[in-house]
């Protein structure tokens, strides 16, 4: 009753769980994903780049930042404060930040150095007035350094806590022998030696602020970093340079996340091939220890697994089923529910049993009438094909076919005998011998034709001698009143008849000839009326 108790918890809370998470789920992304705000020229803008997606704030934490860029080409320290003090989507956004890029002073310097006059007098061949060139300069790097803490104060007037990450200046050109590049390269030097030094003087002034040296990461790289003059834009490589400079230091403030892990089944069967039952479904977790694991038959979803009636729960990671159809299976991993995967499979390849097929033997003769034979005995299989047919003479048993010497062994589905009597067929189908059948015939319409006797010729007389008188003796008057004398036998001795036979004698013989004669006749008659009906 206990575990009943617990099991409806169980589905209560995976109910819940299963509708918050889909209201929930898209809010906890957003609170977990830090919000970066680029403020700055057109380097955090992202000018000359293909994509501006490839520009560095989108760079940062391998993107895993929601980025408000705030940024525009040519922007000074000037104009950049002005922004921050009278543009309420960027006061708006700086105060939900999270962390915080500035890039600033590049155009300041650039336009105080008028580096695009520097680089025509040098290809016009004219001196630089490096004095004034200096002046200038300072002038405008004293005045960006003011208004650049101003916009730290600002700053953290609206965000006290976030960081912020100050990048100084790298020099864009790469120190070359050609001209005007190798100048420009000796002037950025010698403007950006003071000036990077104030960056550090005036970020810590302020909590949570951090210069990221930029001008070390490009010195020497320039070639590989930024664009060729008259560009001095980042390259994608270049971008990925400066995000890697915020990354040193945000992992160490933000540790990475371990990312949740993902939960999912794979579902097997065995065996994979035509069966008759049952099939085992295997449930592979993927290396996570579920808390519970449960299955239904059908195609279901998690709220299916509410009906506690219907469902399994298993003990280890597999199942047995006797029938087709689809299983899900659900797993939960954590207390909360929330933790969870789901899956189907399909079993398609249960097959019914095969029953034991049924051998038959029937056996008819031809022809079915009287004959003088051969009688034709065919053999009726019942559509089954056996590997072996034989017979022998007699009505026998399994054993009696094991004197091989006495057996006939059949090509094809019949044999021929001669004689009445019983014979018995075996019939095997298959190789084990196991699956046989045996059937006795009489077959007792063969018979013999009977000979007809074979008449013998009358014995030759001998003429009668002229002491012999041939005439017929006279009639005897019977006389009735006397009793019938009883005649003996004579013995034959040899073919001939006695000298001394009489003509009564004679009468004798051949009545018997004739009587035998007689006989013949009625025989062949017989026979032939015999063969006329069989006909």
């Amino acid at each position: 009753m206990k575990f009943k108790h617990v099991s409806l918890l169980f589905a209560l809370l995976l109910v819940f769980n299963f509708f918050a998470s889909n209201f929930v789920f898209a809010e906890e992304i957003k609170e977990t994903e830090p919000t970066l705000v680029a403020l700055g020229d057109s380097i955090p803008f992202g000018t000359s780049l293909p994509d501006r997606s490839q520009a560095f704030p989108n760079l940062i934490l391998d993107g895993e930042t929601t980025v408000i860029n705030k940024s525009a080409p040519g922007q000074t320290s000037a104009q950049l404060l002005t922004q921050i003090t009278t543009d309420p989507e960027t006061g708006q956004a700086l105060q939900n930040a999270d962390v915080i890029t500035i890039n600033t002073g590049n155009n300041d310097l650039l336009q105080a150095a008028k580096i695009a006059e520097i680089a025509a007098a040098i290809q016009a061949g004219k001196e630089i007035d490096y004095e004034t060139l200096q002046k200038e300069v300072a002038a405008a790097a004293l005045k960006a350094g003011e208004n650049l803490a101003i916009i730290l104060h600002t700053i953290r007037e609206i965000n006290s806590d976030a960081p912020i990450l100050l990048y100084n200046i790298y020099n864009p050109f790469p120190s070359l022998e050609a001209e005007p590049v190798k100048t420009l390269h000796q002037v950025c030097e010698m403007i950006l030696e003071d000036v990077n030094k104030g960056f550090p003087l005036v970020a810590s002034s302020y909590s949570n602020t951090f210069v990221l040296d930029a001008y070390s990461a490009f010195d020497g790289n320039q070639v590989e970093l930024v664009y060729g003059f008259p560009d001095v834009h980042p390259t994608i490589i270049g971008h990925q340079a400066l995000a890697t400079l915020a990354n040193s230091l945000l992992l160490e403030m933000y540790p990475p996340v371990e990312p949740e892990p993902e939960y999912e089944l794979d579902l097997t069967i065995t065996p994979n091939v035509e069966t008759e039952g049952p099939v085992t479904v295997h449930v592979n977790t993927k290396g996570h220890t579920p808390l519970k694991v449960m299955w239904m038959a059908g195609e279901k979803t998690e709220l299916d697994f509410i009906s506690l009636e219907d469902v399994n729960f298993l003990q280890g990671n597999s199942f047995e089923v006797n029938e087709n159809g689809k299983y899900t299976v659900l797993a939960v991993f954590s207390e909360d529910g929330m933790d969870r995967a789901i899956q189907t499979i399909e079993v398609s390849n249960i097959v019914p049993p095969m029953e034991n097929p049924t051998y038959e033997l029937d056996l008819s003769i031809s022809p079915s009438e009287e004959t003088e034979g051969p009688v034709t005995i065919s053999i009726d299989t019942k559509d089954q094909t056996p590997i072996s047919l034989m017979w022998m003479k007699g009505e026998k048993i399994d054993l009696d076919f094991l004197d091989v010497e006495n057996v006939n062994f059949l090509q094809g589905t019949s044999f021929e005998v001669t004689e009445n009597g019983k014979y018995t067929v075996l019939a095997v189908f298959s190789q084990d011998g196991m699956a046989r059948v045996l059937k006795t015939i009489e077959v007792t319409n063969v018979f013999q034709p009977v000979e007809p006797p074979v008449e013998e010729p009358p014995a030759e007389e001998e003429p009668p001698t002229e002491d012999e008188d041939n005439t017929p003796p006279p009639p005897v008057k019977k006389d009735e009143t006397k009793q019938p004398v009883e005649k003996k036998q004579v013995a034959k001795s040899g073919n001939k008849l006695p000298n001394t036979a009489t003509s009564a004698y004679n009468y004798l013989v051949w009545g018997a000839g004739l009587l035998f004669l007689g006989l013949g006749y009625m025989a062949t008659v017989k026979i032939y009326k015999r063969k006329t009906r069989v006909q």
